[in-house]
């Protein structure tokens, strides 16, 4: 059982029996990440990212490319989720770009928290770097963001142009600061293009969802 597939064909070529593989994605549970309603009031534009401070992850971009965004997003916070290895670095980073008041290192909450977390953001942002294991790595936010309603701005990674297309998502090219800047306003400025990425998020999640998978897995099992 292998978990996207890019590496499905890779193990298939190598070792594998094509009828002894299988692929399951890390599928998001509908009992954690049904539809919930937002809580928040204020007139502030949250850019939310959660998960691991890791290099692949492309964290550092986001920072930079939001302090692009916010001079013309004054109301706009960055909300960080998470710990990690690079926390340290960002952190200064933060510091250095001034963005102390709107770069909000939030720490980590449980699994079953993060929905209410991601229900309350305007933009998801996955920013991984297209040269490293994220090129390859499918990650599940994207999923958890499409089922709460968040539009998703997200770097063009292979495993990521293999899952998604320009309906879906907002692409933006990996590595690019000015290019992800560029797609959080996009986003942010453009209410038709919001609306259509969650009604399309919404229809991703609900194809791939576990509910659909869950008795295919079993059946494997078994």
């Amino acid at each position: 059982i292998v978990s996207n597939h890019l590496w499905y064909d890779k193990l298939i070529s190598r070792s594998v029996p094509k009828n002894k593989c299988a692929v399951f994605l890390n599928h998001v549970d509908s009992a954690l990440f049904y539809r919930r309603r937002r809580t928040r009031t204020d007139d502030q534009v949250i850019v939310l990212f959660p998960g691991s401070f890791q290099w692949h992850q492309g964290l550092d971009l986001a920072i930079e490319a939001f302090a692009m965004v916010h001079p013309q997003v004054p109301n706009a916070e960055f909300h960080i989720y998470g710990a990690g290895d690079e926390k340290s670095e960002l952190e200064a980073l933060t510091e250095r770009l001034g963005l102390n008041a709107s770069v909000k290192f939030c720490g980590s909450v449980p699994l079953e928290s993060i929905a209410n977390v991601i229900s309350n953001a305007d933009v998801g942002v996955v920013p991984k770097r297209a040269d490293s294991f994220g090129n390859e790595a499918y990650s599940t936010k994207i999923m958890e963001f499409m089922s709460q309603g968040v539009p998703v701005v997200l770097s063009r990674t292979k495993i990521d142009s293999f899952y998604f297309d320009d309906a879906v998502v907002r692409f933006f090219e990996s590595g690019n600061v000015q290019a992800l800047a560029e797609a959080l306003l996009d986003v942010i400025g453009n209410k038709p293009l919001r609306e259509s990425l969650v009604a399309e998020g919404y229809r991703y999640v609900e194809q791939n969802s576990w509910d659909r998978r869950k008795a295919e897995y079993l059946e494997l099992v078994d």
